[in-house]
């Protein structure tokens, strides 16, 4: 039993790994916003230590997926389609760390920033 344990904890790394890569995110990105240690997250994805349900939940948050798909993909060999459901831009990262950026603004930059693309959609939108 530990032999299968040992293989589903493989597994489960290797899809988180793929999810973060695909998000154009680094370990020290992810660990940061869950909380622990890039060398704790790098163990998960190894596939060294076993993830709670918690860290599980709050991973596939920061990766932008949900925790049944993750595990749906570790438990099963025929998972490549679940991948090719992301975006490009979720591929590459950009929502993420756009959204860090953004908020990362004082405020009232942000409202600026905010009515700029406000503005330019509507614009575009009367074009069309």
């Amino acid at each position: 039993m530990d032999g299968d344990l040992d293989d589903f904890d493989r597994r489960l790394g290797e899809r988180l790994k793929t999810l973060r890569k695909k998000r154009g995110l680094s370990l020290a990105d992810v660990a940061s916003e869950i909380g622990i240690s890039y060398q704790q997250l790098q163990k998960h994805e190894a596939g060294r230590n076993s993830l709670s349900t918690h860290r599980l939940l709050k991973i596939a948050k920061v990766l932008e997926v949900g925790p049944q798909a993750i595990l749906n993909m570790a438990a099963s060999q025929a998972d490549a389609g679940e991948l090719s459901k992301f975006s490009t831009l979720q591929r590459l990262g950009e929502r993420h760390r756009l959204l860090k950026a953004y908020f990362a603004l004082p405020e009232e930059i942000r409202l600026v920033f905010l009515g700029l693309i406000e503005n330019s959609r509507r614009h575009n939108n009367q074009e069309s």
